[in-house]
């Protein structure tokens, strides 16, 4: 699935250099270009998922809620950038195939082909790597990672602080209702 969109990515971004002459048919990486893609996602999703269960920890376990808001603050931006992570990888795979292409052309590229030709590769690759290369699951994991720090933030279920404990030898006081309160 993944090589068929890599394929169509070759195909598109050698239309914008058909007008110049080719030494033959570029060589390149395919495995490293998927795997960057790929590299990207695993990311994103490894980072989602820690978020999940760091802010799981306190808000379903009542475990570390001393540190609840600076592990929901953390939750939060860490969340946000699973979700940008495997953009990441889209960006740093085309560097190395644009290279690869323009040098097999016998004019060589242009800046402005140069820059094109990226252009082109990084919009098919963010496509490619959210929708191919499980991308979604990054942005799935941290939107829920980053709602549960949220909640952690704002003391839900078990999260919330405990009150203090009385002090030793005082009796704590408890108001009944329906009884008078005392004078």
């Amino acid at each position: 699935m993944v090589a068929a969109r890599i394929a169509a990515l070759l195909c598109a971004s050698t239309v914008l250099v058909a007008q110049a002459c080719t030494n033959g048919t570029p060589q390149w990486d395919e495995g490293a270009f998927t795997g960057s893609l790929i590299g990207g996602s695993v990311g994103g999703i490894v980072v989602g998922i820690l978020v999940v269960v760091l802010a799981s920890l306190p808000l379903c376990c009542g475990v570390l809620k001393q540190f609840g808001k600076w592990i929901g603050a953390a939750g939060i931006i860490l969340g946000l950038l699973a979700i940008i992570i495997p953009a990441f990888g889209s960006m740093g795979a085309c560097g190395p195939w644009v290279d690869e292409l323009c040098s097999a052309s016998c004019t060589g590229c242009t800046s402005s082909q140069r820059s094109d030709i990226s252009a082109l590769c990084n919009a098919v690759g963010f496509i490619i790597v959210y929708l191919g290369a499980w991308g979604w699951a990054a942005i799935v994991l941290g939107i829920v990672g980053a709602s549960l720090s949220c909640c952690v933030c704002c003391g839900c279920c078990q999260a919330k602080m405990d009150p203090p404990p009385a002090p030793a030898g005082q009796v704590q006081q408890v108001q009944v209702v329906g009884t008078p309160t005392p004078a």
